[in-house]
């Protein structure tokens, strides 16, 4: 029975229309059936006729009075059900909005239905905006401290999040692909907002117990908390890195003698270093003289030369870059190279 009442929630249109199309048949059937009663079209135009008026009374005044009516009023949830709002993301035709720490909508349990939604939705000209914690922020300690010292555990399940909805954007059709956004924020909401168009779910990041845990207040968009979750949103976004600056670091590497070359790397960052993993920066160091080559990157934040040193395969930090590589990308990689700020090393 709870199957089947969500599964009558779901949004399908084809099936509407099919529901519609039988309708007409009946209405038809019957219509013909009655064709030969006295005073048929005299019967049929006034009885079209009244129900002409009460539909426009209904869609011009009694609706927009049960709207209004509506408006502010807040439905309360017991807890985020993730199954019934991917159903409504699958209808959405306007905006999508996910605000939360990490979210198991992304997870194995729930992502196939949400990007099969993200799918419906973008293809019908929807944003969908996610927004996250940033795994390497110090708001993702203070929510492990809230939670029961559970840092490791939140970080590791912001990078399964991410690393679902890299792998979503590149299925992605190039035409949509822009109207899907994944960015990262470094500072704690203090709420989660799940948006459907004019609606969304709204709920507190509370101490000792997960936020889709706790009761969801379903709320109008334009309602004073969903218009206060919704500057929240805003203000986070707009301080917000985009996912790629956390998954990818352009690199320039210039050679005194051989001009310079592009590269996008993979890379950790493991006390305060950062180390790059790419075959062919390595391969294009292999063929040239170490001490000539120099590195920038805009993305490091810093506009100066930075020196490359490789890796001991056989040091400990290996081993333990060789392990946040994995749990960031989950995928194994060869050699990293450490980006050293050349005044560093002057020092």
């Amino acid at each position: 029975m709870r199957w089947f009442l969500r599964a009558l929630r779901t949004p399908r249109r084809p099936q509407s229309l099919s529901v519609l199309i039988g309708l007409a048949a009946v209405s038809a059937i019957l219509l013909w059936r009655s064709a030969g009663m006295e005073n048929y079209k005299e019967n049929l135009a006034l009885n079209l006729g009244a129900d002409i008026i009460g539909a426009v009374v209904t869609v011009f005044v009694i609706g927009p009075l049960i709207s209004r009516a509506q408006e502010g009023r807040a439905r309360e949830h017991s807890r985020l059900d993730y199954e019934w709002f991917c159903a409504q993301v699958y209808g959405s035709t306007s905006n999508v909005k996910v605000l939360d720490t990490f979210s198991n909508v992304f997870g194995p349990q729930f992502s196939h239905r949400l990007l099969r939604g993200i799918r419906a939705a973008t293809a019908n000209g929807t944003r969908v905006q996610i927004l996250l914690l940033h795994p390497d922020s110090l708001a993702v300690i203070l929510r492990g401290q809230e939670l029961g010292d559970q840092h490791a555990d939140i970080r590791r399940e912001i990078l399964r999040n991410l690393r679902t909805l890299r792998s979503f954007e590149a299925e992605l059709d190039a035409g949509i692909r822009h109207l899907l956004e994944v960015r990262l924020c470094s500072s704690s909401p203090g709420v989660t907002l799940y948006r459907w168009d004019e609606r969304c779910l709204v709920s507190f990041l509370t101490v000792g117990r997960l936020s889709g845990q706790g009761v969801q207040l379903e709320v109008p968009v334009r309602s004073p908390l969903g218009a206060f979750v919704e500057q929240r949103f805003d203000e986070l976004w707009q301080q917000s890195a985009m996912m790629d600056e956390f998954t990818h670091l352009p690199v320039m590497l210039v050679d005194e003698g051989d001009g310079r070359r592009a590269f996008t790397c993979r890379f950790v960052v493991v006390d305060e270093a950062t180390y790059v993993a790419d075959a062919e920066l390595v391969s294009h160091m292999a063929r040239h003289r170490l001490d000539q080559l120099t590195a920038f990157s805009q993305g490091l934040g810093v506009s100066v030369a930075h020196e490359l040193l490789v890796v001991d395969d056989e040091s400990e930090l290996h081993v333990r870059l060789t392990q946040d590589f994995a749990e960031k990308y989950d995928a194994p990689t060869g050699a990293f190279v450490c980006l050293r700020p050349q005044s560093l090393l002057t020092e």
